[in-house]
């Protein structure tokens, strides 16, 4: 009887300890709330970019409001993806982690503008650009 007491009182124990630590989990702040390092595909208009020999293709897309982009990375080395405002006054909208082959990012973009991005380790300077009308 002693015996079966004592399992009870450690499956109690046992079941009281498991949701301290997922509280815990939870209570992690995320590293910056302004940026996007992914974002779940819409159920609107998808519009694909494919990164091949360190560039985006197509260079320019032209978009209208709700459109999702999904960059995937075709080339052999990893690849970002990150938004390069034009004015100081402007936030970075997103930056991906790097993606290696295979990998993909997505954007949904909600307001008309025009949003320049590049991957600032290979690009040299150049810039694609999205354009929501």
């Amino acid at each position: 009887m002693l015996l079966l007491i004592l399992l009870v009182c450690m499956a109690i124990i046992s079941g009281c300890s498991v949701p301290s630590s997922s509280s815990s989990q939870q209570a992690a702040p995320a590293s910056n709330p302004a940026v996007q390092s992914a974002a779940p595909v819409s159920s609107g208009i998808v519009k694909n970019v494919i990164i091949r020999q360190r560039s985006f293709d197509p260079d320019i897309i032209t978009i209208s409001p709700g459109t999702t982009v999904v960059w995937t990375n075709e080339d052999p080395i990893s690849h970002r993806v990150v938004h390069l405002p034009e004015l100081p006054s402007e936030k970075e909208l997103f930056h991906s982690e790097p993606l290696s082959k295979g990998g993909t990012f997505s954007y949904t973009f909600q307001v008309a503008g025009r949003y320049s991005y590049s991957d600032p380790q290979y690009a040299g300077g150049r810039k694609s650009l999205v354009i929501v009308q």
